[in-house]
């Protein structure tokens, strides 16, 4: 599944949408960042004028990933949100705190946001992949073991 709109379709002013994403977005780009699972709201808003377009991003929810301790699966909530501007006229200079500006040509009227949400995806994910409160019940015994070991030495 691509995640793409029309700015031709987009009327002046604020919109709003969401899309779910989930795992079909890796068959779509070819790649995973080691996500098993995944289940993500992407909100847009967007604010078009005679100008340009500016997106806000918004991704949040939550990725399933081997833990870096125990090599088990588990459950990190994620949330981003990032910014975007979309120039089709020329002379147009971006604000200085914009992420990211693409300028248009006259006949682009597609924008698609399927690599922009995989890398926010991607960038959300902490570092250190291990469940808070780590080591607790849920840890395998011998990784709670290793780490009680380790804590007295």
């Amino acid at each position: 599944m691509r995640y793409k709109f029309f700015l031709s379709q987009l009327p002046k002013g604020r919109s709003e949408w969401s899309w779910q994403v989930g795992r079909e977005l890796f068959a779509t780009i070819g790649a995973d960042y080691g996500i098993q699972d995944l289940a993500v709201e992407a909100r847009i808003l967007a604010l078009k004028d005679d100008r340009h377009l500016r997106l806000n991003v918004q991704v949040e929810g939550w990725v399933e990933v081997e833990c870096d301790r125990g090599q088990e699966l588990i459950r990190l909530p994620i949330t981003a949100q990032h910014q975007q501007v979309y120039a089709w006229d020329e002379y147009y200079l971006p604000p200085q705190e914009v992420e990211e500006f693409f300028s248009l040509g006259p006949r682009e009227d597609e924008i698609d946001l399927t690599q922009a949400l995989y890398d926010y995806i991607g960038l959300a994910i902490p570092r250190r992949r291990v469940r808070a409160g780590c080591p607790d019940e849920h840890c395998p015994v011998y990784v709670r073991t290793y780490l009680e070991l380790s804590e007295g030495t």
